[in-house]
């Protein structure tokens, strides 16, 4: 069997203490709970005891959001949705009676337009929570395809009432 090895990019730092993993880079900083310890020497990373395929994929998701960045662009499609940013809030205008307050995460970074608004993070996993708490306040319609959608979503409307 073959130790499972992981080599570090250049300008990425990693280390481990009480069971949390804090992988550092250009874009941010990533810290997720892991039961294995990390050695280190030089760029190379080996775990032990190994990391299981799930904490496997969260170190790579990790390495790749202090390198890259991760982002994704959520667009309003309606009449009279809107958004803006107040002090760390996100504030919808959505149909209901009254405006929807979103905390902004930490880790998380929002740039607006009118109707299109890109969400930027290293941590992934903190990105998709809170894009998929956005969109639950106003999901997709299936009849008009109104709601909170993501920028590339194309939906497929039903047919309405036939009379």
């Amino acid at each position: 069997m073959t130790i499972p090895v992981y080599r570090l990019p250049i300008g990425i730092e990693c280390s481990s203490n009480n069971g949390k993993v804090r992988v550092s880079g250009d874009r941010g900083l990533v810290i997720f709970d892991s039961v294995s310890k990390l050695y280190r020497k030089g760029n190379i990373v080996v775990f032990l005891p190994y990391l299981t395929p799930y904490y496997s994929s969260i170190f790579t998701q990790a390495i790749l959001g202090v390198i890259l960045g991760y982002t994704i662009e959520l667009q309003l499609k309606g009449i009279g949705y809107r958004v803006r940013q107040e002090e760390g809030k996100l504030i919808f205008s959505l149909g209901y009676s009254r405006p929807v307050v979103l905390d902004i995460p930490e880790d998380v970074s929002v740039k607006l337009t009118k109707k299109t608004f890109l969400l930027k993070s290293a941590n992934y996993s903190i990105l998709q929570n809170f894009a998929t708490t956005i969109r639950s306040y106003r999901f997709p319609d299936s009849y008009k395809g109104g709601g909170v959608l993501y920028a590339k979503e194309v939906l497929v409307c039903k047919e309405g009432k036939k009379t």
